[in-house]
């Protein structure tokens, strides 16, 4: 296998471009959509879902709460929540 498709495979690499993707919707959101931006604290929690993950990941690695998609759905959840309490 590549190093290229070995990368793509990782679980921090599906969480990180969930939350890029996250800070990018939200961030849009804020400048175009919403009538006033939102506040920094509430753009903090998709990083703060992904730092969780990382210290998941590396203390209890083999259980259920470590896998990838439940992350990454926390997070896309959480971008969905944090625009909801805005609008």
């Amino acid at each position: 296998m590549s190093k290229l498709k070995q990368l793509l495979h990782s679980p921090r690499i599906h969480v990180a471009l969930a939350t890029g993707l996250s800070i990018v919707v939200l961030a849009y959101v804020s400048k175009r959509i919403l009538p006033e931006p939102i506040r920094v604290a509430y753009l903090a929690i998709p990083p703060l879902l992904m730092t969780l993950h990382e210290y998941v990941l590396n203390r209890h690695q083999e259980t259920r709460m470590a896998k990838t998609a439940y992350w990454v759905m926390a997070i896309f959840a959480a971008t969905v929540v944090v625009i909801l309490v805005h609008v």
